[in-house]
């Protein structure tokens, strides 16, 4: 095959999993497949190095950071794979029969330089296949004697080494290896975000918040723990979101993201000291997870930018700026078709109108209104735990009927754990009945007016949003120079239902009202415009807004 190319273009691919490796060192792979390349049969030339170190052999070829882009991006520029031994390509046949058709189609050849295995001829084909599958057989064995070891050491307390988890750090044992502990700083910090999400805060002020007081992020934390320096990577609202539903929060141990269990069903620890007890964690999940929908206030200093509405074309409103002769600077939401000419009648408006006529609707709307939350989340929590004891009980089920409890003694743990695992399903029925009799909702003590007035611009955003309260900036149709804001909350109906036993007397009756605020452009600043609230389609209440 090798005499049909001529100075064939060779793509070294170098993999190990772990750097101190020295008998597979990165640099004997490098001269293994060189000497390979420019020896007189193949007189080729290397034209690239493919290196993915750390990197396990269960990952997917095309997944892998070095390998990956010279396959789904670069797929021109060699003719020749080759590896040390096959297990550098992969350890998985499957991936491994995967590499090898997509190199079939473009006329591309794998080769082992080591073990003689050249995969133009019949015969290396044949032979890649065989190793292929040992590998595979092999990287099972590695993962089941490594989780057993991991497992022996957590029931002694001792961590199973990886990196460190967010706010722990390591404590040395007398009888050796390392115990997890909380680590003061960040454990403290993980607590405040938590505190701050059931506060109200999103993600991405969170993110926000500790970039402008210059936190380090975790990874940075441990590089600088080390003596390196930081590599100024900020905080962002995934990387938060992250950090707190790690179940490692709750002091349990992952493998792979998913929770381990023992054989009771029941996760296993990872240390003495969590941050937060598990169940608890599993609470805040829950909350987080069953919101109406995931609000993250768009990057802006305003309130209603990319939130209030064209009345007459339905497109968003941005926040702009416009520096008068005499150096003073106004600020506008104006329509964003404007500028292309596609909207009729683009809404304008300056934000010193129509913010108070958000902050006028909420006060009237809503301010003696008492605040409610759903109880804990009780029926969603428990669903989410139904859901996952039934699906660990069918993987059990499964893995029987597919002879994986048929060695000598494993019959028996094999009952032990479905007996467990059956009460368990049993146990959180029970509640689920129970939940779904409980009280949906409880007051916290406080009105909407309260709340309002200890919010800032990002979180009244925010609360703007996910309570669909909708404002709808316009021109009047018979006299341009007047602005006309609408805000009205078709969701007010449920606001108030939810509030029930606690409900004032006065405000029982309460039905969707629509704020109209109406500005006359051609009025000095200072002298104020007249306003009316509409409750209903019967009555209305006149007001004159402040300032």
């Amino acid at each position: 095959m090798f005499a049909m190319l001529e100075q064939p273009r060779v793509l070294a691919v170098v993999r190990l999993s772990v750097s101190k490796d020295d008998t597979t060192s990165p640099e004997k792979q490098r001269e293994a497949v060189e000497h390979w390349t420019y020896g007189p049969v193949v007189n080729g030339r290397v034209i690239g190095y493919a290196e993915d170190l750390d990197v396990s052999g269960g990952m997917h070829p095309f997944k892998r950071p070095g390998l990956g882009p010279w396959l789904t991006e670069r797929a021109d520029d060699f003719d020749v794979i080759a590896v040390w031994k096959l297990d550098r390509l992969t350890r998985r046949s499957a991936h491994f029969s995967e590499v090898y058709e997509w190199c079939q189609k473009r006329g591309k050849i794998i080769v082992s330089v080591t073990e003689g295995v050249d995969m133009s001829t019949p015969m290396g084909k044949m032979f890649a296949q065989i190793i292929a599958a040992f590998a595979e057989g092999e990287l099972d064995t590695i993962r089941a004697r490594a989780l057993s070891g991991s497992r022996a050491r957590l029931s002694k307390g001792v961590w199973v080494g990886g990196v460190l988890p967010f706010g722990y750090r390591f404590q040395r044992q007398e009888g050796g290896g390392k115990k997890l502990i909380q680590d003061p700083e960040y454990s403290k910090l993980l607590l405040d975000i938590i505190d701050k999400l059931n506060g109200g805060w999103s993600s991405y002020k969170i993110a926000i918040d500790l970039n402008r007081r210059g936190v380090l992020t975790w990874r940075d934390h441990l590089r600088v723990q080390q003596g390196n320096p930081a590599r100024g990577v900020e905080w962002t609202s995934n990387a938060v979101l992250v950090a707190v539903k790690n179940p490692t929060v709750g002091g349990v141990y992952t493998y792979k993201g998913q929770i381990v269990e023992d054989e009771d069903g029941e996760p296993v620890p990872i240390t003495n000291e969590p941050i937060m007890p598990y169940s608890e964690w599993s609470k805040l999940v829950a909350r987080l997870s069953s919101r109406k929908k995931a609000i993250r206030a768009a990057p802006s200093r305003s309130l209603l930018g990319g939130v209030a509405v064209c009345e007459a074309c339905g497109g968003r409103m941005s926040s702009s700026k416009r520096v008068k002769s005499s150096g003073r600077v106004y600020y506008y939401y104006v329509c964003n078709a404007m500028n292309t000419g596609k909207c009729s009648r683009p809404g304008r408006v300056r934000r010193d109108d129509a913010d108070p006529a958000v902050n006028t609707f909420v006060e009237i709307a809503l301010g003696d209104l008492p605040v409610v939350e759903r109880a804990s989340n009780a029926i969603s929590e428990t669903k989410s735990e139904m859901a996952h004891a039934k699906a660990r009980l069918e993987r059990l089920e499964t893995d029987f009927l597919a002879g994986k409890y048929d060695a000598e003694g494993q019959e028996e743990s094999y009952w032990r754990m479905h007996k467990a695992l059956t009460a368990r399903v049993s146990k959180v029925h029970e509640e689920l009945e129970r939940a779904s009799v409980a009280p949906r909702f409880v007051d916290t003590g406080r009105t909407y007016r309260q709340m309002w007035s200890g919010m800032d611009d990002e979180q009244r955003r925010v609360f703007v949003q996910r309570h669909e309260i909708n404002i709808r900036i316009g021109v009047d149709s018979e006299d341009s120079a007047i602005r006309v804001i609408k805000v009205s909350m078709p969701g007010m109906r449920e606001v108030v239902e939810a509030a029930g036993p606690w409900l004032p007397k006065h405000l029982a009756r309460i039905e969707m009202p629509t704020l109209e605020y109406r500005i006359n452009a051609r009025r000095k600043r200072g002298q104020g415009s007249e306003g009316q609230v509409d409750w209903d389609t019967t009555a209305s209440v006149p007001f004159r807004p402040a300032g």
